[in-house]
């Protein structure tokens, strides 16, 4: 396990790093784009279940796409990317507290319908 690529995989969960590397060229250099392609191997579960930003995943995907790749040297590019990242997380964390008190609830009833 390359713990410098799993730092760097995790890195393209952050749209504003990726404005960066746009706005300095990277994306347009043959070599990194075939490099951003071999990490794809990080989306095999022997290599994925090491990550914490599972959404970097999502975004080295969208990286394999040129239009992609020209779009984040907009900074407002990266900027919708980054509001949508938090609306996904607010409502994934929404649903999973309602799931968690439906649960919660339906433990309590069975324990009192037991008794």
């Amino acid at each position: 396990l390359d713990a410098l690529e799993l730092e760097f995989v995790q890195c393209l969960a952050n749209p504003n790093y990726l404005n960066f590397l746009a706005q300095r060229g990277y994306f347009k250099d043959k070599t990194f784009v075939n490099y951003l392609k071999y990490l794809l191997y990080w989306k095999e579960p022997e290599y994925a279940k090491y990550l914490k930003y599972p959404q970097c995943l999502h975004m080295l995907e969208l990286l394999q796409y040129e239009h992609f790749r020209k779009e984040l040297v907009n900074a407002q590019c990266a900027k919708f990317i980054d509001e949508q990242q938090i609306l996904h997380w607010q409502h994934y964390s929404r649903k999973r507290m309602r799931l968690q008190q439906a649960l919660a609830e339906q433990q309590q009833q069975n324990n009192t319908s037991v008794k």
